[in-house]
């Protein structure tokens, strides 16, 4: 599959087990990047694994400098039952990030949580921040869809034209709906980026008013739509898609408790 066969496994786990990377300084001022883990678990360990998460983050959750994941489990598509763990907000020089406390917090990772695990992959990940509509605050948001996007060979300029073409439009007529646009900077394949829109519920997955193609036809007129959507479309094609469900449990570090 597209993520399970990019890394050694035990080079994987010594990156997710140690922790080693500090939380950027200055969440305002920051180089847009996420540390992420694709993780399955063992067969028959889905439910072990997960308590061992929790124990494993309120034991880092003193640690200063650590990293601290939010963990989403995947609840549709090829890749169902495993999950995805997520670090966001950092710099590049938070990947060289050194602390005292590394080998107690891999040996613990070692005992509690790789005895369940049966494959990690670790990319990071840069949110793109010249297109996109993202809420204020994720409160409430429970569920993230995120369909792979491939830029096709030779069209990379005008797929990011197009793209902020619509992009323009949709934030200055009321699109309705929130996404942001994310690529893998290290660990993926090139020319692919990822959508992901946030949902409080299953309830806020249905189409809503205005439609995307009602902002489109309103702003540049039907023809000129079509014709501008079959020419776009020729520079990209649509891959896989995932439901994600944030796991408030698992991404908890014991602060409030």
């Amino acid at each position: 599959m597209y993520f399970k066969k990019t890394l050694i496994m035990a080079a994987a786990l010594t990156l997710l087990g140690s922790m080693s990377l500090a939380v950027a300084q200055d969440e305002e001022k920051n180089d847009g990047l996420a540390r992420v883990a694709f993780i399955t678990a063992k067969d028959g360990h889905n439910q072990a694994l997960e308590e061992a998460i929790v124990k494993y983050h309120h034991f880092m959750g003193d640690k200063e400098g650590a990293m601290h994941y939010n963990w989403y489990s995947v609840e549709t598509g090829e890749d169902t039952g495993s999950y995805i763990a997520r670090s966001g907000g950092h710099n590049w020089e938070d990947f060289d990030a050194k602390h005292d406390w590394n080998e107690e917090a891999g040996a613990k990772f070692a005992e509690w949580v790789a005895p369940h695990i049966e494959d990690v992959v670790v990319t990071i990940t840069k949110t793109n921040t010249d297109v996109g509509i993202w809420p204020e605050s994720l409160e409430g948001y429970h569920y993230y869809s995120a369909t792979n996007w491939h830029i096709k060979p030779g069209h990379n300029n005008a797929f990011w034209e197009g793209l902020k073409k619509v992009d323009a439009i949709l934030k200055e007529n009321g699109w309705p709906n929130y996404y942001s646009f994310i690529d893998t900077v290290s660990g993926g394949h090139g020319n692919s980026l990822m959508i992901v829109s946030p949902r409080k519920s299953f309830a806020d997955m249905a189409p809503k008013e205005p439609s995307f193609m009602d902002i489109m036809n309103k702003v540049m007129g039907e023809e000129e739509t079509e014709a501008f959507m079959a020419e776009w479309a020729m520079t990209y094609k649509s891959g896989s898609n995932m439901l994600l469900k944030y796991m408030p449990e698992q991404s908890d570090y014991g602060h409030d408790k």
